[in-house]
């Protein structure tokens, strides 16, 4: 129909062509008509240029671009985000994979929500070779979040099953994308900045999309945990703080969370691939994420020392665990009340 809300899929990739053709191939195989994808290869170094061109050649939606220079995660995003003038925006990760319906059914939403910024859905986790995992859901019922409830939320961290999201193009172009924004946490500070605007957000609980999760032997990706601390310090001071203050909120519950961010974070700071000096600069970040240098996290990182980081690897792997049971419980006792 001439009068259908559009929607396109933006795929950022940088050398993971491995995954890129099941990728594109899901966005390309969406049971929603006319959908467009496009691609941003982020000056790739592997063969993700041929992987391209031959799946221009059986995609004709398809349409790929290549950065000249690496422009890092939230620029490439932000260049990506713009092109497309569609009434929907998908971002999809080269590694991850949409379900045929995954459009079809968060449109729908969407149209029925006026006042969401964005939409998302429960995920299944795989593994690199494509193998199922577990799902994963938000721990809320199907339906829209008002703004301020969604600003609420997101003290507590990005809530959402994991970062695959249709944006509504007329929000994302009012906020100007990922304009400024740090990278690592990029969609989180979004999701903050459309809230703070206004946009509330609609959770679909089914299975709409596949989150791959892989092994990484070059530990490329957890080089990034000075990136990642550097954004969540930026997110608290620019985005949060900012947004409470607009609305007369307390903050004594961002000086709790980012605390309790620094403290979640701080033993990955002690994987055996950083040195002593990359170390040291991750415990300054640390205590600028912190806020101050606060007696608990002091005395954590001095644990972590002594060679006690097995004692907090486990007691996150328990605590992960114990909301994913909690999680799954609420889930069968909903839909037991729905049935």
């Amino acid at each position: 129909m001439a009068d259908q809300p559009t929607v396109a899929v933006c795929i950022p990739t940088y050398n993971q062509s491995r995954y890129l053709i099941e990728s594109v191939e899901s966005a390309c195989r969406q049971t929603y008509p006319g959908v467009e994808v496009w691609v941003s290869d982020d000056a790739s170094t592997d063969d993700t240029p041929a992987v391209l061109a031959e799946l221009a050649r059986r995609f004709p939606q398809l349409r790929h671009h290549r950065q000249p220079v690496n422009l890092n995660i939230a620029a490439n995003n932000n260049w990506l985000l713009a092109q497309p003038q569609t009434d929907y925006l998908v971002r999809l990760d080269s590694d991850d994979l949409m379900e045929p319906a995954y459009v079809e059914t968060l449109v729908a939403l969407m149209e029925a929500n006026p006042r969401a910024g964005y939409a998302h859905s429960a995920i299944r986790v795989i593994d690199e070779s494509g193998r199922p995992l577990l799902v994963s859901r938000v721990a809320r019922r199907s339906g829209f979040r008002s703004a301020d409830k969604a600003l609420r939320d997101a003290v507590a961290g990005y809530r959402v099953a994991a970062n695959i999201v249709m944006f509504r193009g007329s929000a994302v172009r009012e906020l100007g994308f990922y304009r400024g924004a740090p990278d690592f946490v990029e969609d989180y500070d979004l999701s903050i900045r459309m809230a703070d605007a206004g946009y509330g957000n609609v959770y679909c609980d089914r299975v709409l999309a596949r989150y791959r999760v892989w092994t990484d032997p070059k530990r490329v990706r957890s080089k990034r945990k000075g990136l990642q601390l550097r954004g969540l310090a930026r997110l608290f001071e620019e985005s949060l703080r900012p947004a409470f203050r607009r609305r007369g909120w307390n903050e004594s519950i961002l000086a709790r969370e980012r605390l309790r961010f620094a403290e979640v974070h701080a033993a990955g700071c002690y994987e055996p691939q950083y040195d002593a000096r990359e170390r040291a600069e991750l415990k300054d970040l640390l205590f600028a994420l912190a806020g101050c240098r606060p007696l608990r996290l002091r005395l954590r990182l001095a644990a972590l020392d002594l060679g006690l980081r097995p004692v907090f690897d486990f007691e996150r792997a328990g605590l992960d665990k114990l909301k994913r049971t909690a999680k799954t419980l609420i889930h069968r006792v909903r839909s037991l009340r729905t049935a």
